[in-house]
This record gives C-alpha cells, sequence and structure tokens, in this order.
C-alpha cells in the first residue's frame, strides 16, 4: 500500500492494472484501492493548495520527533 502510493505520488501517469493486481494479491480489495488513491489525492490536493498560498506549517506540533524514526 505504502509503495503503491509512492508511486501514484511520484509518477501518477505510470499506475498500471499490474499495480492493482499486485495490491489484490496481498489481500486489498477494490475500494481499498480507491480508498487509497482518494487519500493520496486528496494529500497531494492540500499540500498544493498550501504551498501555492504561501501557507506556513506550525513549528513544533509535535511530528517533528517522528520523522528521525523514519527510514529515508
Amino acid at each position: 500500500m505504502l509503495e503503491f502510493s509512492e508511486h501514484l505520488t511520484i509518477e501518477p501517469a505510470s499506475i498500471s492494472e499490474e499495480h492493482h493486481e499486485a495490491l489484490g494479491d496481498h489481500g486489498w480489495k477494490e475500494e481499498d484501492i480507491v480508498d487509497m488513491v482518494h487519500i493520496v489525492a486528496l494529500y497531494a490536493y492540500m499540500n498544493r493548495i498550501a504551498h501555492g498560498l504561501g501557507v506556513e506549517m506550525e513549528a513544533d506540533s509535535g511530528w517533528e520527533p517522528l520523522m528521525e524514526s523514519l527510514p529515508f
């Protein structure tokens, strides 16, 4: 799911039926895939709105320490 979401974010035009089949092979249902796509799209939309309007994120909102545990 996370790999699919990342791929959809970075290369949306390259998503194919094979990606959906791979998710299905891991137990995801079609409605789950629809939810994944909606969440990724909504996040991208909100992110572009915020950047386009110059919205600043609150500093020290509590999530910063979690960043250190991410593998990338």
